[in-house]
C-alpha cells in the first residue's frame, strides 16, 4: 500500500492548531445593549409612578416624547396624556398666573410642548385639557413673528407643536426666529432681539433648529447657520458644552437637530458620545443616560431623568422636526438584565445554572480543539502504520524473486517529491 505523502501529514499535524486558534472566544468589546433607546426607555418606564414622573408636566412631557421616539411604551403614554388630560393638571403648566398678576397667561411654549406630544401619540391637540390649545397659541404670535414672551425657545415649541396641525406655522414665524438669532448664528433661551450680547447655546439652538426645518424653505438659510454654529461648537468627542462641561442634555439637543438637517457624520459622533454615558448591566440603574461623566455627587441621580429622555430622542434615530409614533408599541421591553438579576434571588440556584452555562460554554471551544488533535492523530498513526507496511512489503519482494532490490522508484516521481517533503 502506498503511504501518505508526507505534506499531507504536516497538514493534518496543522490543522488542530488552526481550528484551536478559530475555536477561541472572541475578545472583541460590545456594546452594552443591542437597542439601547429601547432599554433607556425600560429604565425611564420604571421611574413612572404608572402616569406621570414626579407628579411634574414638563418632565412627564420629555418621558412621553421619549417613548414616542423609541417606538416602546404605548401603554404609559395613553395613561400620562389620560392624566394631563385634565383641566386641573393641566392649566397651572399652559395658563399659569405669573407674579404679581390676579390673572393667567398664556405660556406658549409650554402649550405648544404638549400640542406636539399629543398629537405625534395620535391626539387632538386643538381641544385638550378643556383648552384649545391650537387656537391660543397662534394667537399669541407677536409682530415680529415669534410666539408668545418672544424668547427662541417659547417660539420653537410653538412652531413645533402648531407643525402637528392643520395650520402650520409659516414665513412670519421664520422670520421672527431670525430676528432673535444670535451674530453666529445660534440661539440663546432668553434673548429677544439678536443683539450683539446675545450668546448662543447648543440646547436652544438645536431644539430652534428643528423647529425651523419644520418650516421648509422660509426657515432654509436661519437653519443652515444654526447648525453650522453646531458644528463648530461640537468637541472632538461629539460632545457639547453648555458651559457647565459636555453633557448629555445639551448633545442630545444638538444631536437630533443634526439629524433634522441631515447631517449624519456629526450626529453619529454625538450618539457615540451619548452612549457612552448609559449605565450597562453592572449598574446598578441600567439603562439610565448620566448628565456627566462622572456624575455630580450631589445631583447626579436627579439629573438622569431628563437627561435620560431627551438623549432617547437621538439614540432612537429620531428628531423633533420628524419624529414619528405610528407604529409604537405597547409594551416595554426589558433591558436583557433581567435574567442576571433574577439569578441573584432565590436560593441561587438560577445564578448556579448560569454559572454553569456559562462554564460549558467557555470550554466548548476547548473540547472541540481536543477532538480534532485526536483525529489527526489517528490520521498520522494511521499514516505510519500503512508507511511501515509498505516498507516490509518492499524488503521482502527481492527474497519472493518478484521485484529487483535496485530497481527504481515509481516514474511519476512521487516518492522521489515525498522524500523531499521529509528532509524539507
Amino acid at each position: 500500500m502506498r503511504h501518505l505523502p508526507a505534506r499531507l501529514l504536516a497538514a493534518a499535524a496543522v490543522v488542530p492548531i488552526s481550528v484551536f486558534a478559530s475555536a477561541a472566544p472572541a475578545q472583541a468589546q460590545e456594546a452594552p445593549f443591542g437597542q439601547p433607546a429601547q432599554a433607556a426607555a425600560s429604565w425611564l418606564v420604571a421611574q413612572s409612578d404608572g402616569t406621570s414622573w414626579n407628579n411634574d408636566v414638563s418632565s412627564s412631557l420629555d418621558a412621553v416624547i421619549a417613548l414616542e421616539a423609541a417606538g416602546v411604551g404605548g401603554d404609559q403614554v395613553q395613561a400620562t396624556l389620560e392624566w394631563l388630560n385634565s383641566n386641573e393638571i393641566l392649566t397651572p403648566y399652559v395658563l399659569p398666573t405669573p407674579d404679581g398678576a390676579t390673572e393667567p397667561a398664556l405660556n406658549a411654549g409650554s402649550a405648544g410642548k404638549v400640542m406636539y406630544t399629543v398629537a405625534t401619540a395620535g391626539g387632538d391637540p386643538t381641544n385638550f385639557g378643556e383648552i384649545r390649545l391650537a387656537a391660543e397659541v397662534t394667537a399669541s404670535q407677536t409682530a415680529n413673528g415669534t410666539y408668545g414672551d418672544g424668547t427662541a425657545a417659547t417660539t420653537a415649541w410653538a412652531v413645533l407643536g402648531l407643525s402637528r396641525t392643520d395650520t402650520p406655522a409659516g414665513a412670519e414665524a421664520a422670520a421672527g426666529l431670525a430676528a432673535v438669532q444670535c451674530p453666529d448664528g445660534g440661539f440663546n433661551y432668553m434673548d429677544v432681539d439678536g443683539g450683539d450680547d446675545c450668546v448662543s447655546d447648543p440646547d436652544t439652538t438645536g431644539l430652534v433648529a428643528s423647529a425651523l426645518a419644520t418650516l421648509g424653505e422660509p426657515g432654509s438659510a436661519p437653519l443652515d447657520s444654526a447648525v453650522a454654529w453646531l458644528e463648530g461648537a461640537q468637541a472632538e468627542d461629539g460632545g457639547f458644552d453648555n458651559g457647565f462641561g459636555e453633557n448629555a442634555n445639551s448633545t442630545a439637543m444638538a444631536a437630533q437637530a443634526f439629524l433634522a438637517a441631515g447631517r449624519e457624520d456629526a450626529a453619529e459622533n454625538a450618539v457615540t458620545f451619548l452612549l457612552g454615558l448609559q449605565f450597562d448591566c453592572t449598574a446598578e440603574q441600567p439603562g439610565a443616560i448620566m448628565y456627566t461623566d462622572p456624575e455630580d455627587p450631589e445631583f447626579g441621580e436627579a439629573s438622569r431623568l431628563l437627561a435620560t429622555a431627551q438623549a432617547i430622542v437621538p439614540i432612537a434615530g429620531q428628531d423633533l422636526a420628524n419624529l414619528d409614533a405610528s407604529d409604537i408599541e405597547a409594551a416595554v421591553p426589558g433591558t436583557g438584565c433581567e435574567s442576571a438579576d433574577a439569578g441573584d434571588e432565590g436560593t441561587g440556584e438560577a445564578s448556579a445554572d448560569a454559572g454553569d452555562d456559562e462554564g460549558s460554554n467557555s470550554w466548548l471551544p476547548w473540547v472541540i480543539g481536543a477532538a480534532v488533535v485526536v483525529l489527526a492523530a489517528l490520521v498520522i498513526g494511521f499514516a505510519l502504520k500503512s508507511r511501515r507496511s509498505g516498507d516490509a512489503d518492499a524488503a521482502a519482494a527481492p527474497a519472493a524473486g518478484e521485484t529487483p532490490a535496485d530497481e527504481p522508484k515509481d516514474e511519476s516521481g512521487e516518492a522521489t517529491a515525498d522524500d523531499n517533503t521529509d528532509k524539507q
